[in-house]
């Protein structure tokens, strides 16, 4: 009977990796990184997504006796834009001239679904804009401040318990308009069409030119004086996100 017990207490431990393997079905081994959702474009495109524009108007104005052109996208999918271009241009005329110099394309952008929710943005500034259509056909090249088109009726879902600068975003967005509501789970943001201009107009556009007139004086200016553009560049990108972050909102 000892010696029965003894064979089995010797043949049963067999290695189990399934068992055994503490990774399985995780992100360490790879699970759903094949389906994790992305933003689609052509793989051979050589616009990246940002860059590409659908059915749209190129209009020109004259501001501070610069040409100026605006690239507006037909709207969809219960979007609009909130600021006009009579907005951008009269807040363009109020500013120090040398602030947005080199400046000349605004794109008031109309977003795909999956890139309001996977990359929601009120606006954003391409430093090297070349901007075209999916078959190809180029708009216009050279750095552009973008500002999106909205849904009005959407909510945005913020955590419940948001980080300092979480905290320090809602207290602006609160101050431009939008009501902010609380629950146990999260914060919703509700927008409207006048909470939604105060914010592109009065803060967006302010902070993306504000990022320009940080990368003039940092990049721009230099090389103007003979220094290397790639290398000033790659420091520049190279900074802390949060300190090229702070700038723009102190000049905001």
């Amino acid at each position: 009977m000892r010696q029965n017990l003894q064979v089995q207490r010797q043949m049963s431990p067999v290695f189990n990796a399934t068992r055994r393997n503490r990774n399985i079905g995780t992100v360490r081994q790879g699970h759903g990184q094949n389906n994790k959702a992305s933003i689609p474009w052509p793989a051979l495109h050589e616009r990246e997504w940002a860059e590409l524009i659908g059915r749209h108007e190129v209009i020109k104005r004259v501001v501070l006796r610069r040409d100026l052109f605006f690239i507006v996208e037909d709207n969809y999918g219960g979007c609009a834009h909130a600021c006009s271009i009579d907005d951008i241009c009269y807040l363009l005329s109020n500013l120090p001239p040398f602030d947005w110099y080199g400046l000349g394309i605004f794109v008031l952008r109309q977003p795909t679904e999956k890139q309001r929710i996977l990359k929601p943005a009120w606006g954003r500034l391409l430093y090297d804009a070349d901007l075209g259509t999916l078959s190809g056909r180029e708009i216009l090249r050279g750095p552009a401040i973008m500002l999106e088109a909205i849904d009005f009726d959407a909510k945005l879902v913020w955590p419940r318990s948001p980080g300092p600068d979480e905290r320090a975003e809602l207290e602006r967005l609160r101050e431009d308009g939008h009501q902010i509501i609380r629950d146990r789970r999260s914060c919703t943001v509700s927008v409207s069409r006048e909470s939604v201009r105060a914010t592109q107009l009065y803060r967006t556009l302010f902070h993306e030119i504000g990022h320009w007139v940080d990368f003039s004086e940092k990049v721009r200016r230099p090389v103007d004086d003979g220094g290397d553009f790639s290398e000033l560049s790659k420091a520049y990108f190279s900074r802390p996100i949060r300190e090229r972050e702070a700038f723009a909102y102190r000049y905001a």
